[in-house]
């Protein structure tokens, strides 16, 4: 199951809740319109534009290069929202969230467990990085004979976590998150 977390502004307990379940269904609307825009020759733009209206929520999607997708409602007013607003929150936040993932000095809570690192030789066998060797492995000798020099790293394995491995908890403590979150918040409320 790929990781969900929300940043929200509600007025209650009932709020949350009917939030929830239309933030999921939004994300299901999101996979449908990912297969119907895209194509072997053409990924899918970045921007999803308005997935649905439902009662007095408008939904926008928006999924990253690495596949991290968004989800902005938005309350329904007399005034036209612009796509290009819509847009540009998405990249707003898109940028907190390089920024915090990226900051080498973020704390990571105890709730996060790195996965041990593995090494492939030629032939497929894998190796632990502290030297031990798995069952079925090459012993280490002959595994650094095979071994090349700047061997080239599959797209699929280059990252060792991907956008579903991100947990919120990671970022409650990141400081460069929430206070670009309060400063979108902010102008997004406008003058009161």
């Amino acid at each position: 199951m790929k990781s969900r977390w929300v940043v929200h502004s509600f007025t209650g307990k009932d709020d949350e809740l009917r939030a929830y379940h239309l933030a999921h269904g939004a994300v299901d609307v999101i996979e449908e319109r990912i297969v119907m825009t895209s194509s072997p020759n053409r990924p899918a733009d970045s921007y999803l534009g308005l997935l649905f209206c439902m009662e007095d929520m408008a939904f926008y999607g928006f999924q990253t290069p690495t596949k991290l997708r968004m989800v902005l409602s938005v309350a329904l007013v007399d005034a036209a929202v612009k796509d290009g607003d819509i847009v540009a929150i998405f990249r707003a936040v898109h940028q907190l969230l390089i920024r915090a993932v990226n900051n080498p000095f973020l704390s990571l809570p105890e709730s996060f467990a790195a996965k041990p690192a593995s090494s492939e030789t030629s032939d497929g066998a894998e190796k632990a990085v502290d030297g031990k060797e798995t069952e079925g492995t090459v012993p280490t000798r002959e595994m650094d004979r095979l071994r090349l020099r700047n061997e080239p790293v599959p797209d699929d394995s280059m990252f060792r976590y991907g956008p579903e491995d991100i947990k919120a908890d990671w970022l409650v403590k990141s400081s460069v998150f929430t206070r670009g979150i309060e400063k979108l918040g902010s102008l997004l409320a406008g003058p009161r």
